[in-house]
């Protein structure tokens, strides 16, 4: 193993490697060598974004579940769930492919991001219109969607931008801009409830949906004036010396990445429409609250991944120790939060209304407790990211989405929405404990962690001939 790169976070490196002792470092200067490194930094601004836009969201809809009636929360959370799985396909698990090659992309990064919006808006175009003409003949508790020709348009188009809105925050990522990510979402989340009152009155039964689209319309300006008129040139001025993987290499890999991003989907975000389809728009509303809540602690968990995938990718000779610190400080920060949501879940709930309290609470310690086994399923998904073997992805969302859904249709019918919660952590327990063994190999730094997968074996084949 090389040696350590001055700035890193290890306990071993970090003050030492600048020069500076360990032990007679004030504070202040350890503090700020800690923040330098862009492992720790990255994860930092992107907590606070979580932390601010979970705040946020609470606000948001404890405001719903007193402004609008159960139903037209229930409506409103389906068309924004549904919006959010259809854009998540629709991404391409672009996010990924952003965050490892854009900050080595130089004078080809423009291209690059133009690219990943086009490539996405387009896939949204056609998943979200085709789910307009099927969804109704599969499950009619879906016309919603289509009650005017104009609500079916704005919808297609919301998916859209809400596609162009997430990967912006893996761009910003990238380029070494986290720290507007906060900074937008805050803004984002304000702008969100403000229009969520104002059209209570108005537009009841849209006033959900609206206030979300609208939001993105005016965040999206100005991030995007930000990205191509100062992150990407001052990319092109930084330069690199690593050029990009050539069109067939980088689609390819892409491709099978997205395999796995469609089973994560499947077992994922694709729950509310499940709850929606097969118990009504009234149990997703309170459904769809306990799970929000909960996937808050998740995306921190992710957080982590991507900033081991961005930093790992830059030096692969420090993946063990870059996972052994994801890990670390990863399980010093979410345990104590699962204990804390698992005890104020009821009270938490309570905000939303007292239905929402007695029914979504075990839900949300259900989701809550889940969120430790999936940092470890994330933080191997990140290691499999930067050692190209695509196929331990594929196979690891796979088989935790087949779990999910499968024990969640199962449990549905027996105990509620409780029953998808109870799924959810069953399934993330059972995988997480598959690929332990191979995770404990990796920071023992064993060689040979495992067999590669074939499908993985032909894309790291394609890799090396760059």
């Amino acid at each position: 193993m090389s040696a350590p790169r001055a700035g890193t976070a290890d306990a071993s490196v970090g003050p030492a490697a600048a020069g500076v002792g360990t032990v007679t470092a004030p504070i202040g200067v350890r503090l700020r060598q800690h923040l330098r490194d862009p492992l720790n930094s990255n994860v930092y601004a992107l907590m606070l974004n979580t932390a601010v836009s979970s705040l946020l969201g609470i606000v948001y809809w404890a405001l719903a579940a007193r402004l609008y009636s159960p139903a037209e929360l229930g409506i409103g959370a389906a068309m924004v769930s549904t919006m959010s799985f259809l854009s998540n396909l629709s991404q391409l698990n672009l996010n990924g492919a952003l965050a490892r090659f854009l900050p080595r992309a130089a004078e080809r990064g423009g291209r690059l991001v133009a690219y990943a919006y086009g490539g996405s808006c387009l896939a949204a175009l056609a998943l979200s219109a085709g789910f307009l003409l099927l969804a109704p003949l599969v499950a009619g508790r879906f016309d919603f969607l289509n009650r005017t020709p104009l609500l079916a348009v704005a919808f297609i188009l919301s998916v859209a931008g809400w596609c162009i809105f997430t990967l912006q925050d893996s761009v910003l990522t990238a380029l070494r801009g986290v720290v507007w990510v906060p900074v937008e979402n805050t803004a984002f989340g304000i702008l969100k409830i403000a229009l969520l009152v104002l059209l209570a009155g108005a537009l009841p039964s849209l006033g959900i949906f609206l206030s979300w689209n609208l939001a993105v319309v005016v965040a999206l300006i100005p991030v995007n004036v930000l990205v191509f008129r100062r992150l990407l040139p001052r990319l092109r001025e930084r330069g690199t010396a690593v050029a990009l993987p050539d069109r067939g290499v980088l689609a390819r890999f892409v491709a099978l990445d997205y395999v796995g991003y469609l089973f994560l989907q499947a077992g994922t975000n694709a729950l509310p429409l499940i709850v929606t389809a097969r118990l009504g728009a009234e149990a997703n509303g309170v459904f769809y609250v306990a799970w929000l809540l909960g996937g808050s602690l998740e995306m921190v968990a992710y957080h982590f991944g991507t900033s081991l995938t961005v930093e790992a990718s830059a030096d692969e000779s420090r993946l063990p120790a870059y996972v052994r610190q994801v890990l670390r400080r990863g399980l010093l920060l979410l345990v104590p939060a699962v204990v804390l949501l698992c005890v104020s879940a009821p009270l938490l709930l309570t905000l939303f209304g007292r239905d929402y309290a007695s029914s979504g609470a075990d839900v949300l310690r259900l989701s809550a407790v889940a969120v430790l086994p999936k940092l470890l399923l994330i933080v191997f998904v990140a290691v499999s990211r930067v050692r190209r073997r695509v196929g331990r992805i594929i196979a690891v969302h796979a088989s935790a989405s087949a779990l999910v859904v499968s024990l969640s249709l199962v449990a549905m019918a027996e105990i509620g929405v409780t029953g998808v919660g109870v799924a959810y952590l069953a399934g993330q327990l059972v995988v997480a404990a598959a690929v332990l063994p191979s995770m404990v190999r990796l920071l023992r730094g064993v060689a040979g962690d495992g067999v590669e997968e074939a499908g993985a074996h032909v894309t790291t084949g394609l890799w090396r001939r760059r």
